[in-house]
């Protein structure tokens, strides 16, 4: 018996080895027994499905010729949510191919990171998973001349809906805000750094440029960062409730994958930048479910540099195994898609359904998500109201790790003068008589784009 998953159940185990992209022959050999001890397969894709990691488990049953052990019905939701995965990761792939070739002929270093980057170099399918969108870091100076690319392949931006023309903000972000095609296939997160500089960390960026490498992406000329780069990266950008086997397979894959991995330097540069805490949670979760030698190492050098937070949230996440793979949520990106809405719009009816969803998404969680998000394995109704009250808290730790201290208050604070200044403004107009807003709604801002509110939503709902 492997190590993978210890103490889950056969299900739970086979969920872990199913997403490992290069099995041994011993975890190939304990995937086909713990298939067949399985007897509830409705309850491994609803697993899968919270996982987000339907393709790959089905590949990978298909590999091993086990995927007949399906029952037909089951087997038909594998293979339909596999396809839709596919079909839209083909027309995203599609189009980020001659988007990066056209960065590569003018000069433009593109560096690919996260899933796209992994689908070709260690999962060899660009269907392994849902792909958001395209990631891809550039350097600052380079940012003006993406502007002109993505103008030319006829790409918006999404700030461009709140009325705001895409620009550099180096002291204040890490990114520009999407491009997205008109047909929404298409949408590219651009990067000129790895975290938002409100925040405490310093990544060494020079220094991740001198190990960038050249590629063969599907055939175009592309650049990535050193194997330890990207997976430093992947712990600080891990969501900290979004922890299915999609987020932490790549971690334990990539581990697995880069046989030659410094973790010496990796070690330096966690130091050096002072994400001691985020790379901890990140392997820890990863070792939990598949164990690896080099990451128990590192995580005995980087626990006394931790916070204490972090170590007891950490232990509480990786108590139970079950627990650990029904915790993923997605409520922060909720919150975020109806942050975006609320921005979206200078119609004060608009922006209160927003303000209303906002605030409630926030406040009032739903006793699923708040169960998922306090690590509940079999939560009784008082333990679903504790994780209700306790999870306002919860988010509100998330965000401001994510964006700064303060950056959150402040934004959650102007969501209130917003509300107010727009229903001041429709007022103002109706007792001076005076025209329509200033700034359009949101079906306004679709049609100057030549599209209609239901592709802005389906562009909206893309994105987890």
């Amino acid at each position: 018996m492997t190590e993978i998953a210890t103490g889950g159940s056969a299900a739970e185990r086979l969920l872990v080895l199913a997403a490992l992209a290069a099995p041994s022959a011993d975890e190939r050999v304990e995937l086909a027994k713990l298939a067949h001890e399985v007897t509830d397969w409705p309850e491994f894709l609803a697993l899968a499905r919270l996982n987000a990691t339907v393709p790959l488990v089905q590949r990978r049953l298909e590999t091993e010729e086990l995927f007949g052990l399906v029952p037909e019905p089951v087997a038909t939701e594998f293979r339909t949510v596999t396809d839709h995965i596919g079909a839209v990761n083909d027309r995203r792939l599609a189009g980020a191919l001659e988007l990066l070739r056209r960065f590569d002929e003018r000069g433009v270093r593109c560096v690919v990171l996260k899933g796209m980057l992994f689908s070709a170099e260690i999962y060899h399918d660009p269907r392994y998973k849902r792909m958001n969108d395209l990631d891809i870091l550039i350097e600052l100076d380079q940012v003006e001349t993406a502007i002109e690319i993505y103008r030319e392949f006829g790409l918006f931006a999404t700030s461009e809906l709140l009325g705001k023309a895409p620009k550099v903000r180096a002291e204040r972000s890490h990114h520009l805000p999407s491009f997205v095609s008109r047909d929404g296939a298409l949408v590219v997160g651009t990067h000129w750094g790895l975290i938002t500089p409100l925040t405490p960390y310093t990544i060494d960026y020079a220094a991740i440029w001198d190990r960038v490498r050249r590629i063969d992406f599907y055939g175009v000329p592309a650049w990535a960062m050193a194997d330890e780069d990207n997976l430093h990266h992947l712990g600080i950008h891990l969501p900290y409730y979004k922890t299915g086997v999609r987020e932490l397979g790549d971690i334990w894959n990539l581990a697995r994958h880069a046989t030659d991995l410094d973790y010496g330097l990796l070690e330096r540069e966690i130091i050096r930048a002072g994400t001691e805490s985020l790379m901890y949670h990140a392997l820890s979760l990863s070792h939990r479910l598949v164990p690896s030698p080099d990451f128990a190492r590192l995580l005995t050098e980087l626990r006394p540099r931790i916070t204490r937070f972090t170590r007891y949230d950490t232990a509480r996440k990786t108590a139970d195994i079950s627990a650990l793979l029904r915790s993923r949520s997605t409520h922060t990106s909720r919150i975020e898609k109806a942050y975006t809405e609320f921005n979206m719009t200078a119609l004060a009816h608009e922006k209160r359904e927003s303000f209303a969803r906002l605030w409630k998404d926030l406040l009032v969680v739903p006793g699923d998500e708040a169960a998922r998000m306090s690590s509940l394995r079999a939560p009784s109704p008082l333990s679903v109201v504790g994780a209700r009250v306790s999870a306002p808290y919860r988010l509100t730790r998330v965000f401001q790790r994510d964006l700064g201290r303060w950056l959150f208050p402040a934004a959650l604070a102007k969501t209130v003068v917003d509300l107010g200044a727009a229903y001041g403004a429709e007022a103002t107009r109706r007792v001076s008589g005076r025209g329509q807003a200033v700034r359009p709604g949101i079906e306004e801002y679709a049609a100057e784009l030549g599209l209609t509110r239901a592709d802005l939503q389906a562009v909206l709902d893309s994105q987890e």
